[in-house]
């Protein structure tokens, strides 16, 4: 993306949830780019796969709070 920074990717719906409140609430705005269910990387609808890990989560912030975004994160 443009202009923006990958803070964090993750396939935890959960974590992701956790991650963008979080950023919210420290005024971070944050951009999602996700995969497709069309990705022919993971099989979906197959027995024994996790549903919950068929998408990956992409988070980006602008650049300027990309330090600050780190920061909260710990990471």
């Amino acid at each position: 993306m443009l202009l923006k920074q990958e803070v964090l990717t993750t396939r935890d719906i959960d974590k992701y949830w956790e991650i963008k409140n979080l950023l919210t609430k420290n005024n971070i705005k944050s951009f999602t780019v996700t995969n497709t269910m069309t990705n022919p990387g993971r099989h979906h609808g197959t027995p024994f796969i996790n549903a919950a890990a068929a998408y990956q989560y992409h988070i980006f912030v602008k650049r300027k709070d990309y330090k600050l975004a780190k920061k909260l994160l710990n990471l």
